[in-house]
């Protein structure tokens, strides 16, 4: 499993975009199983996270996110 650390920038549905710590954007899709509901995402927006994720198969652009950890109180 990977894992990135970075701000939330956007979120829409199950998709949201990371702003990592030199500013290269990473997109990502909710994984079925994750640890947050789609319903979630917005409460994380600007806020520090770490994702821990899969990279996803058949060269598609967003990774998939399996768990989002806060980092900030």
């Amino acid at each position: 499993m990977l894992s990135i650390v970075g701000m939330m920038v956007i979120a829409q549905e199950e998709r949201f975009h990371l702003l990592d710590r030199n500013g290269v954007g990473h997109l990502f899709l909710l994984h079925h199983g994750a640890s947050c509901e789609p319903d979630q995402l917005p409460a994380l927006l600007h806020r520090l996270v770490r994702v821990l994720y899969r990279d996803t198969a058949n060269n598609l652009i967003g990774h998939t996110a399996v768990c989002i950890d806060l980092l900030e109180g």
